[in-house]
């Protein structure tokens, strides 16, 4: 449903959808411990060029932040009290605008990097963003049921598209605030015009896709720390860059064989699970994700960047066995990317995401029982620079932009490895919790990870 104005004078509304409420649902799990299940972080390593770099950034940042608030209004949307629906308000004046930039802008001061910062972020009702001076991060923090992956990198540029103007910012104040409210993004079930009512046959196809969870009883995972007690502490990652030497060997060998580069890292983290799991559980099958950005999917705008502060993004659980070879998998993980999404999969899709939040409704307090799963799961952001460009403004007034990442919040013993490509480097990244895995061992999964990619292509480690 549209937004709509509520009772309250420049106060709206609209009902959550059902994607936002599962993703949502699986985000509450963290809450008593205040605390937020897959909460997004995303990163830009910047480096000022000109005059910026002797300008005020925090003051800088502090102004193109209010001014992204007004281009992407739903960072400052929030779930209302009966936490069904999401509500919005227009800033009645400057001094409101004012107090919610300082609730959701902030300055590390004293942190080393981002890595110093993550660990200690609460929930939140909004999207933040955090400058660290120190290691030139600009650190966006938000809620899973606000947007994805993709979405928090295009948000990271349009950002810097507006720090970049060649014309000092206006005063936010002085924005025609009210007219932003066009700019609310939809839920996904909405902008791809899923059907409303369900029907047997969209039961059905729901149902088949939430049993595929299933799958993930008695997977294969990797060694903990602890037991049942130990409580969760903060995210960390553990991450490798490869040099555009041997990104593009990658790339080349992915080619030659007719694979995407995500489906061939899949295959081979797939395979560091196998390798650092105890023997007694390499004999179990393997269970994982597959994720689609469901943007290139929907109609315009909501296909295009105006639309990056929504959630846009769907997968599904995909089983291999264990004595499958490297090759195998990587022809089952590329037939499952080359599927893409049809206009049934979409139409079923307000029913899979229902479905799948009934079941976690329906699960016990303390979870499902049994040992709790540790595997390593994968989500591929593609090639960052569709997404984000690598300089913005100009020699004499700009940013260049050294790095980028994306993770979430992990309060587990499962952890999710992200990929993406960026300045012509492949990056291959693992975000997990320090209270269950250690730093050592998540750094031997991401090079078990990269001697699976490099031996399964061919290609001799430089």
């Amino acid at each position: 449903m549209a937004w709509q104005q509520t009772d309250q004078r420049g106060v709206f509304s609209r009902p959550m959808g059902e994607n936002e409420t599962f993703i949502k649902l699986t985000g509450d799990a963290g809450l008593p411990l205040n605390r937020e299940h897959w909460a997004i972080n995303s990163t830009a390593t910047i480096a000022p060029t000109g005059s910026f770099a002797s300008a005020d950034l925090v003051a800088h940042f502090r102004r193109a932040w209010a001014h992204l608030r007004f281009q992407h209004p739903s960072i400052a949307a929030e779930v209302a009290h009966d936490d069904t629906s999401l509500i919005y308000a227009v800033p009645a004046d400057g001094a409101a605008l004012d107090a919610w930039v300082s609730r959701t802008f902030g300055v590390a001061a004293e942190a080393g990097s981002s890595a110093d910062v993550i660990p200690t972020f609460q929930p939140t009702p909004y999207a933040k963003l955090v400058y660290v001076p120190r290691s030139g991060e600009l650190l966006g923090h938000t809620a899973h049921w606000r947007t994805d992956g993709i979405g928090v990198i295009l948000l990271l540029d349009a950002l810097l598209a507006i720090a970049s103007s060649p014309s000092p910012l206006a005063d936010p104040a002085s924005l025609p605030w009210g007219t932003e409210i066009t700019r609310l993004a939809p839920a996904v079930e909405d902008a791809a015009a899923v059907p409303r009512e369900s029907t047997p046959e969209l039961k059905e196809r729901g149902a088949a896709l939430v049993g595929a969870f299933a799958l993930t009883v008695g997977a294969v995972g990797i060694p903990c720390l602890g037991d049942a007690a130990t409580p969760p502490a903060g995210t960390r990652s553990a991450a490798l860059v490869f040099g555009p030497a041997a990104t593009d060997k990658i790339v080349a060998a992915c080619k030659a064989r007719g694979v995407s580069v995500t489906a061939a890292v899949h295959a081979s983290v797939a395979g560091a699970n196998y390798a650092l799991a105890d023997a007694a559980a390499r004999d179990k099958h393997y269970t994982s994700t597959v994720r689609f950005a469901l943007r290139p999917y929907l109609p315009e705008p909501y296909s295009t960047p105006a639309f990056a502060a929504g959630l846009y993004t769907t997968g599904w659980v995909k089983r291999v066995e264990a004595r499958a070879s490297w090759a195998e998998r990587l022809r089952e993980y590329q037939s499952e990317y080359r599927k893409g999404i049809t206009r049934d999969f979409l139409d079923t899709h307000r029913e899979y995401a229902a479905q799948l939040a009934a079941l976690i409704r329906s699960l016990p307090q303390g979870g499902a029982g049994g040992q709790p799963p540790s595997d390593m799961d994968i989500s591929s952001i593609g090639v960052a620079e569709k997404l984000i460009r690598r300089s913005y403004g100009t020699p004499e007034a700009g940013f260049e932009v050294e790095a980028i990442s994306v993770g979430v919040e992990i309060l587990s013993r499962q952890g999710t490895t992200f990929v993406w490509t960026f300045r012509d480097q492949l990056n291959i990244s693992v975000v997990y919790n320090e209270s269950f895995h250690s730093a050592d061992q998540m750094s031997r999964f991401i090079s078990t990870v990269k001697s699976q990619l490099l031996d399964g292509l061919g290609i001799r480690d430089p």
